[in-house]
């Protein structure tokens, strides 16, 4: 009876011992069993909120998680180690059999050709910090941070890429500095001047009576408006109208004579003959010229006549003597 009691003791451990070895089998012990892709990255910003068994995700899709992070002490660089399940692909063809491993880091160092990346995202509020796998729009660091020198063999090297939270700290930092760069207490001075300014021009007694003025000239125009509206009545605007259209018509119908009375006048035929007679005037004028320069001349002459008969009166009976030609032989 008691060796009874022994073996079924001994048999309740043993199934406990088994139970206990399938649970923890199940519960990661498993995941020693199964085969799985490595990746590497390096960042050279902070990882804080990062952690080992942190979540590594494809484009949004759970795909492994984080089994290490150190610091490359040469370089000062975070060095973050990637264990990816092979599972969490599946293809048509091309990722089953042995060579499983071989054909999936091939596929990935193509699509790291065509710019997939890793990158720091953030879950939620909580400050953990997850990897994202995709292709990133944003560019890579300022410089190509080259892999590190020793990786598992089969591991595969993923560049970094910014995180959204580095470039918004960025922007930040940016921005503060072009805040500190604003002269504050210039742009105090300078506001100060203009208040005192304007509180003399608003002190100033002529502004007050060019208000005073304004709303004077104001008070007249709304009486003249009034007036105005009170004479200018719907009836009287029309009686003007109809006295404007009234003396329009009575212009074109003078304008109309006035045509008609030209053409009977001949202007054209009238004008040629006053052409006619202020050319005949010209050459009379000419005529006269001409007869006015002999008769001064005649009397010039009269005149020469009247001075030599009074030098020498009986040249008038004698006549004009000639001047005697003297030679040089009567010297």
């Amino acid at each position: 009876m008691a060796q009874a009691n022994k073996f079924r003791l001994g048999l309740f451990v043993l199934a406990g011992i088994l139970l206990f070895l399938v649970g923890l089998f199940f519960l990661g012990l498993s995941d020693l069993f199964v085969r799985k892709a490595h990746f590497v990255s390096l960042f050279p910003e902070s990882v804080q909120g990062l952690t080992v068994g942190s979540s590594v995700k494809y484009k949004g899709v759970p795909i492994g998680t984080v089994a290490n992070i150190t610091i490359q002490v040469e370089d000062k660089l975070v060095r973050v180690d990637m264990d990816i399940n092979l599972s969490s692909f599946s293809a048509e063809e091309g990722l089953g059999g042995k060579n499983k491993l071989e054909v999936f880091n091939k596929f990935i160092i193509g699509e790291r050709g065509k710019g997939l990346r890793s990158r720091l995202e953030y879950a939620g509020i909580t400050g953990l910090k997850y990897i994202e796998l995709d292709y990133f729009k944003t560019a890579p660091y300022g410089k190509t941070i080259p892999p590190p020198k020793t990786m598992p063999e089969l591991a595969i090297y993923l560049p970094s890429t910014p995180s959204a939270f580095r470039d918004i700290l960025q922007l930040i930092n940016t921005s503060l500095e072009r805040i500190a760069k604003v002269d504050f207490e210039g742009l105090s001075k300078r506001l100060t001047a203009v208040l005192e300014s304007t509180r003399k021009i608003v002190a100033d007694p002529k502004l007050s009576q060019a208000v005073t003025q304004l709303e004077s000239m104001s008070a007249n125009l709304n009486k003249s408006s009034k007036v105005l509206s009170e004479v200018m009545t719907p009836g009287k605007v029309r009686e003007i109208i109809n006295n404007v259209d009234r003396l329009l018509d009575k212009l074109h119908q003078i304008s109309k004579a006035l045509e008609v009375q030209l053409k009977e006048a001949h202007i054209a035929e009238t004008a040629d003959s006053f052409r006619k007679a202020a050319n005949s005037v010209t050459e009379g004028r000419s005529m006269i010229a001409q007869t006015l320069l002999k008769f001064n001349q005649a009397i010039d002459a009269f005149t020469e006549l009247l001075n030599y008969l009074n030098d020498d009166p009986e040249a008038l009976l004698k006549g004009k003597s000639k001047p005697k030609i003297v030679f040089p032989e009567d010297h």
